[in-house]
């Protein structure tokens, strides 16, 4: 007789040895298992029945636990739980995200560069490039706003205050694997200002030294290139960071020098995108008459660009994280 376990229960059992390599079914779970060959024999005692036999009697199971629904009543009863859900927080006016898969629709150079063509991402970026646009006309047609500077700089501000938190929600959206510019979903000014504050101290820990060299000393000294390069370094990562995780552990550079470490190589090549972007797009500021000379449609031309170009350097930013998660180890 050969003396074995069943592989799914750990139930021992009894089975003759001539039924060695044969299927068979648990006794006592149902599940199908294989006897195996046999090994050491072991004095068993003899039954005249060819299926597998209980060691040790099974404890008898309880009717309740016997009582399961089938398969398609379990996936009508999760999907009214999942619209009781939606109901709730419909009620409460809270939309939940979209679930993303991250895949693209197109080759990745050319679905990166239709990052801003959804709907709601041409809504934001019209709107992004006729305000400021609008807001000059009347400063120059109309001699009265040029008395009202105070509200021009509060239209300014909302505006620039937008701005900031839905590009903050396209580094997200990417970064959950969005190809595509997200919603604008309502955002109280709470929200809206705690993220914009959160992303100055980035700009303040990071960015800020650099250009305050610039601006008092001009020389272009050791100083200027290391500050430049610390700003290159840490600006990006900061920010993405800060979006992802909204912890001042963004702003520690020694936590940001150990995901840069484990991300060397890609990291590096995301500076390096980033980098001539930017580059293109200060080129392209350069061209040109002067701006009291520079008409109408180029500086409209220019502002949309720029806003677009912003747009695509979210997503990049947010995409990096996407691929790199694993590698970044942020404990999210």
């Amino acid at each position: 007789m050969l003396e074995f376990r069943c592989s799914n229960c750990s139930q021992r059992l009894v089975v003759r040895e001539d039924r060695a390599g044969r299927v068979s079914r648990c006794p006592r779970c149902k599940a199908e298992v294989t006897i195996p060959q046999a090994s050491t024999p072991e004095p068993v005692v003899e039954t005249e029945d060819d299926e597998l036999t209980l060691i040790t009697p099974a404890k008898p199971l309880d009717g309740a636990m016997l009582n399961l629904p089938d398969e398609r009543e379990l996936l009508e009863r999760v999907a009214e739980r999942q619209r009781e859900e939606e109901r709730l927080l419909t009620s409460l006016g809270i939309r939940r995200g979209d679930s993303h898969t991250g895949e693209r629709r197109f080759a990745w150079p050319i679905d990166v560069l239709l990052y801003p063509t959804s709907g709601p991402g041409l809504t934001v970026l019209v709107l992004l490039t006729v305000a400021p646009l609008l807001l000059e006309l009347l400063q120059r047609f109309i001699p009265l706003i040029k008395h009202m500077g105070l509200l021009f700089f509060a239209a300014s501000f909302i505006l620039g205050l937008y701005a900031v938190w839905y590009l903050a929600e396209c580094i997200h959206d990417s970064a959950r694997g969005g190809t595509r510019a997200p919603e604008f979903v309502g955002a109280e000014w709470s929200e809206m200002w705690s993220r914009f504050s959160y992303l100055l101290a980035v700009y303040i820990v990071y960015l800020l030294p650099s250009v305050l060299y610039a601006m008092f000393v001009p020389r272009r000294d050791a100083i200027f290139w290391g500050l430049a390069a610390y700003s290159l370094v840490f600006f990006p990562i900061g920010l993405l960071a800060m979006v992802v995780n909204d912890s001042i552990s963004a702003l520690n550079p020694f936590f940001l020098l150990g995901s840069i470490v484990r991300t060397l190589f890609q990291y590096t090549g995301l500076l390096i995108v980033l980098a001539a972007v930017g580059a293109l797009l200060w080129l392209g500021s350069q061209v040109g008459m002067e701006e009291e000379m520079r008409p109408f449609w180029l500086e409209t031309v220019g502002l949309a660009t720029s806003v677009y170009a912003a747009f695509v350097l979210a997503h990049i930013l947010g995409r990096f994280y996407w691929r790199n998660a694993d590698r970044l180890d942020w404990g999210l």
